[in-house]
């Protein structure tokens, strides 16, 4: 599980779907855009990944 953390922590990146403010946007921006809802995906795909391999290991 730090191994996980210790990702996330690290690539920043991942965070950005693409660059701009975002200060003024509505939070349905972020459910609505394309670039947006596949990082989520990617994430929540990550965190169920993740999930399963620690839930196996015990």
């Amino acid at each position: 599980m730090r191994a996980l953390i210790t990702v996330a922590v690290l690539s920043p990146s991942v965070a950005f779907a693409h660059q701009g403010d975002h200060s003024h946007s509505a939070p349905t921006h972020l459910l609505t855009e394309a670039d947006h809802l596949i990082m989520l995906g990617l994430v929540a795909t990550a965190g169920v990944v993740a999930w399963l391999w620690y839930r196996g290991r015990s």
